[in-house]
C-alpha cells in the first residue's frame, strides 16, 4: 500500500471517529471536532501534527479567555467590540508574520470572536460555546493522536519543529492594514445591507480574513474558484445522498469515504489547497446533518456558501489594492 493511501485512511478514519464520538456524547458541534482533525492532517508529519495541536489547544484556551472578556467589556457596545476586534485582529496579523507560534495566536483570536459573536454577544449562551469549543478541540486532537499511534505508527521526533518563516516588519504590517481594510469592509456591508444570519457575516469575514491574507491576490483567484468546485460536489450528495442514511455507522463511512477520496486523490504538497478546501468544505456545508436530529435544508448551507463568496471577493480585491499600491510607491517590496 503507498504512502498516500496509508495517510488518507488514518485521516478518514480519525475525523469519522471524531464525528461518532461527538454525536454520541451528545455534542452539538461535531464539525469543529472535525476541523480539528483536517488542521493537523494538514501538516508534514506526526510530528509536526502534536507540535500544530499543542498550539490550537494552547490558542483554543487562550481564545476562550479572550472571548468571555470581550463580552465583559464590550458586550452591549458594538463600536468598541469593533474596535478592539481591529486591535486584536491587526495584533494577530502581524504576530502571525513574525512569531514562531503565529498558529497560536491566529486560534486565539478566531475563537475570543466565535465564543463572542456566534453567541450573539450574549454571556450566557457564550459560556456553552467555550466549554464547547474546548471539549470538540480535544476531541479532535485525540482522535487523530489515537489513530495515528495505533495504525502504521510514526516516529516521533520532538526535536522537530515546523519551519515558520520570519517575515520582514513592513510585510507583518502589510498583513495587519489588509486585515483591517477587509474587517471594516465587512462590518459596513454588514450594517448596511440586509445580511441574513445575525453575526455570522462579520464572524466568517473576520476570521477568514485572518487565515488568507497573506496569500497573492492572483492565487486568491485559484481559491474562489475551488470553493465553487468542492461546494457543487458536497451539495450534491447532501442533497441526494446523506438523507438516505439513517445509522450513525452509515454517516460515519460517508465521511469516511469523502475524505479519503481527498486525500487520495490530492496528495502532493502543492496540493495543500484541495485537501483543506475539500476537508473543510465536506464538514461545513454538511453541518446540520451532524446533529442529533439531523436536518436536510440546504438554505442554510447556500447561505454559507453566500457568506463565504462575498467575503472572498472582498479579500481579493484588498490584497490586491494594498499589494499595487505598496509595490507601486516602491515603500515594500512583495515576492
Amino acid at each position: 500500500m503507498t504512502t498516500a493511501s496509508i495517510k488518507a485512511i488514518k485521516v478518514s478514519a480519525s475525523l469519522s471517529l471524531a464525528i461518532l464520538l461527538a454525536l454520541s456524547f451528545g455534542w452539538e458541534k461535531p464539525y469543529w471536532a472535525a476541523i480539528a482533525v483536517i488542521v493537523m492532517a494538514t501538516t508534514e508529519n506526526y510530528s509536526h501534527a502534536l507540535h500544530k495541536a499543542r498550539q490550537r489547544i494552547i490558542g483554543t484556551a487562550s481564545g476562550v479567555v479572550l472571548g468571555f472578556v470581550l463580552l465583559a467589556l464590550f458586550g452591549q457596545q458594538r463600536e468598541l467590540f469593533l474596535l478592539s476586534e481591529l486591535i486584536l485582529g491587526g495584533f494577530a496579523a502581524y504576530m502571525s508574520a513574525r512569531s514562531r507560534h503565529a498558529y497560536a495566536y491566529r486560534m486565539a483570536f478566531i475563537v475570543a470572536l466565535i465564543i463572542a459573536l456566534a453567541s450573539g454577544l450574549s454571556e450566557t449562551f457564550s459560556f456553552h460555546l467555550a466549554v464547547l469549543r474546548v471539549q470538540e478541540t480535544l476531541l479532535g486532537v485525540i482522535c487523530y493522536s489515537l489513530v495515528f499511534s495505533l495504525f502504521w505508527p510514526e516516529k516521533k521526533d520532538p526535536n522537530v519543529v515546523p519551519r515558520q518563516v520570519i517575515l520582514s516588519q513592513a510585510e507583518a504590517g502589510l498583513r495587519v492594514l489588509k486585515f483591517i481594510v477587509v474587517t471594516l469592509v465587512s462590518w459596513m456591508i454588514w450594517i448596511y445591507l440586509p445580511m441574513p444570519g445575525g453575526f455570522m457575516f462579520p464572524l466568517i469575514a473576520a476570521t477568514l480574513g485572518l487565515s488568507i491574507i497573506e496569500f497573492p491576490h492572483h492565487y486568491l483567484n485559484k481559491v474562489l474558484g475551488l470553493v465553487y468546485i468542492w461546494a457543487c460536489i458536497v451539495l450534491t450528495q447532501y442533497v441526494f445522498v446523506l438523507p438516505l442514511l439513517d445509522n450513525g455507522w452509515q454517516l460515519g463511512t460517508f465521511y469516511f469515504v469523502n475524505t479519503f477520496a481527498v486525500w487520495r486523490l490530492f496528495p502532493k504538497d502543492n496540493q495543500l489547497p484541495m485537501r483543506i478546501l475539500g476537508g473543510q468544505f465536506l464538514v461545513l456545508l454538511t453541518m446540520n446533518a451532524q446533529h442529533l436530529r439531523p436536518v436536510f435544508d440546504i438554505h442554510s448551507s447556500l447561505q454559507m456558501l453566500l457568506f463565504l463568496s462575498v467575503v472572498l471577493i472582498i479579500i481579493r480585491f484588498v490584497v490586491y489594492f494594498v499589494d499595487t499600491f505598496f509595490v507601486v510607491s516602491g515603500e515594500v517590496k512583495i515576492e
